[in-house]
């Protein structure tokens, strides 16, 4: 018998905004949870990233548009996607990455 996973549940052992959790691996990929909280620093990634927002709502800012997302949207982001997440309101958020995906720290002028 699989378990089953109680996203909700686990959310709640989170230790603080911008620290995701992972949850689990599926084939090379992790399976983050993360609380957002605030915003983040402007970033990009040599891969893609999937956003998934549980519980709340969050901002993707990019260069040339912000992305909203409510409970039950998700959005691809391209890699070499500069990008800062960003939430009014503590918002629950699932994440899928690859597991060696790498961080480049950018500046808000070179978005």
């Amino acid at each position: 018998m699989m378990d089953k996973i109680d996203f909700l549940s686990l959310a709640k052992k989170l230790k603080g905004p911008w620290e995701p959790m992972e949850v689990l691996r599926i084939d090379g990929y992790h399976v983050l949870l993360a609380l957002f909280d605030g915003e983040y620093k402007f970033h990009k990634h040599d891969g893609e990233e999937m956003f998934y927002v549980i519980k709340g709502e969050i901002e993707i800012e990019l260069k040339n548009e912000t992305v909203k997302l409510k409970e039950g949207e998700g959005f691809l982001l391209p890699k070499d996607t500069a990008h800062r997440s960003k939430a009014a309101k503590p918002s629950i958020v699932m994440a899928i990455e690859r597991g060696n995906l790498r961080t480049i720290w950018v500046h808000t002028h070179t978005k």
